[in-house]
């Protein structure tokens, strides 16, 4: 990533600017073979496909904090060697034992690590929020994912059924099953909100950055989670009552992956108005 150098080529934040690209140079160097396996990821798990979106949006997060960048001062740090130590032998013993999610972390620690010994703590400080926001690119760990997603499974039949029940349909629920007069639909790990909280999430913290209120902030990060439940419910609720006239075709193949993508877009929208409605209440605050 490259920013835009002062006039005085001595000047500090010509030195950042340079320590910063070095950096991101060896670490795209090193981690160039996980993020292969990444991009073939999230090419072939529609659910993770969000990941594509995230490198280049911390660019561009970077990018709006260069004129703070080349005003910092390039303080280096020692303590970032022991953070850089870790990352590497989490990074060394990812790679003996095939642990992914640990090389993941230790992507995050080595270049913490670095930008510390080389930066100090001010310009790490600022390149935080860039550097946590690439944890979105990462799956979510297999055994969190199952504990997680178990109960969000649960919780979603059980509102779906009483709300198709309440509509006047005949329905029996059984664990994560849905038992229809025609058919039956098992509420599986993708219609169980967690994936599509992991977007909605990634999506909420980018306008978290660009709102400027700390409310704002906290009121468009915590939305998220109600918001991916709702839209899953209202996914299982629909395919549920859609399947009393049409059968269970509805709930696979085009239709179901076509209904998923219009409710994904649903509730980006609805984040994106909630954005929109929280900055205009800060602006006219600010304008009286």
């Amino acid at each position: 990533m490259t920013l835009i150098d002062r006039p005085n080529q001595n000047s500090p934040g010509r030195e950042a600017n340079i320590k910063i690209s070095l950096i991101a140079i060896l670490v795209s160097l090193l981690f160039a073979p996980v993020v292969f396996q990444l991009i073939h990821f999230w090419s072939t798990r529609e659910d993770y496909s969000h990941g594509f979106f995230i490198i280049p949006l911390a660019v561009f997060i970077v990018w709006t904090k260069r004129k703070n960048l080349l005003l910092l001062p390039v303080e280096p740090l020692w303590a970032g060697l022991p953070v850089l130590f870790t990352g590497t032998m989490a990074y060394v013993v990812s790679f003996m034992t095939n642990f992914h999610t640990l090389t993941h972390l230790s992507m995050i620690l080595i270049i913490l690590g670095l930008l510390l010994f080389l930066c100090g703590w001010k310009i790490t400080k600022e390149l935080l929020l860039p550097i946590l926001f690439l944890l979105f690119m990462f799956p979510i760990p297999g055994s969190y994912y199952v504990l997680i997603t178990n109960p969000l499974k649960l919780l979603i039949t059980n509102i779906s059924t009483h709300i198709i029940q309440f509509m006047g349909f005949p329905v029996y629920r059984e664990g994560n099953i849905i038992f229809l007069s025609t058919t039956q639909l098992e509420v599986v790990e993708a219609c169980s909100g967690l994936r599509s909280l992991y977007s909605y999430l990634m999506i909420g913290c980018l306008f978290a950055f660009m709102s400027h209120k700390r409310m704002s902030k906290i009121v468009l990060i915590t939305s998220t989670i109600p918001l991916a439940l709702l839209i899953n419910i209202i996914r299982v609720t629909g395919t549920g009552i859609l399947s009393n006239f049409f059968g269970s075709q509805v709930a696979q193949g085009f239709f179901h992956t076509f209904s998923g993508l219009i409710l994904f877009v649903f509730g980006f929208v609805i984040l994106l108005i909630e954005y929109h409605f929280l900055e205009s209440g800060s602006t006219k605050k600010a304008v009286n």
